[in-house]
């Protein structure tokens, strides 16, 4: 007879107590037939009772633990998906955002590079107008200089060819006064010279005596 420790059997256990009752049972000979216990059969037959009920239960509690299960993971699913839905929206947002401040930064480069190439071509032609200015402006300070410098080297010679010719009239006038005073005084010498010669003659012949 099969002894039972426990009440709380499963099916598989109360089919190998089936199969190991029938497999250790005595066969009729020249039959295929057996002879088994009928409490022990009983017993199997009772724990079977007992356990279907149990397994069904179980089964029951399976089927609607795997339907917590699946609805827990259709919601995680769900869950899970508009999770994921708010942050591709999010990233599509940031990115889109984002997007716009490359492109208002793209154009605000573009109008700075536009506004630097305008400065510099400005620049650039000032710098050329100065300069040609500067340049034009030399131009006609030299050109100016240039006729100031003939003029006063014009002025200069027209002055001193003048004081040429007046040196040249006060050195004439000069020789002419000095022809003049020396006739004057030629004349002059001619007639002193007999006044002073008549009383040497006296005074040399006052002097023999003194000598004597």
């Amino acid at each position: 007879m099969l002894e039972r420790l426990s009440t709380n059997v499963t099916l598989d256990q109360i089919f190998d107590d089936l199969y190991n009752l029938i497999s250790e049972a005595n066969r009729i000979p020249l039959t295929d037939k057996i002879i088994v216990e009928e409490s022990d059969l009983s017993a199997i037959l009772d724990d079977l009772k007992e356990a279907i009920p149990k397994e069904v239960k179980n089964a029951g509690k399976v089927l609607e633990d795997s339907k917590n299960i699946l609805n827990s993971a259709r919601e995680e699913a769900a869950a899970t998906v508009e999770k994921a839905n708010a942050e591709a929206e999010h990233i599509i947002t940031a990115a889109k955002e984002e997007a716009e401040r490359l492109v208002r930064q793209e154009e605000i480069v573009r109008q700075a590079e536009m506004l630097a190439k305008d400065i510099k071509t400005s620049a650039q032609r000032y710098e050329d107008e100065i300069k040609q200015g500067a340049d034009q402006y030399a131009d006609q300070v030299k050109t100016d200089s240039l006729q100031y410098a003939d003029d006063m080297l014009g002025y200069l010679g027209n002055s001193l060819q003048s004081a040429l010719r007046a040196i040249e009239e006060n050195r004439s006038s000069v020789n002419d006064e000095r022809k003049s005073l020396a006739d004057v005084i030629a004349s002059r010498v001619k007639h002193v010279a007999p006044q002073e010669e008549e009383p040497a003659e006296p005074v040399a012949a006052e002097e023999k005596p003194a000598d004597e």
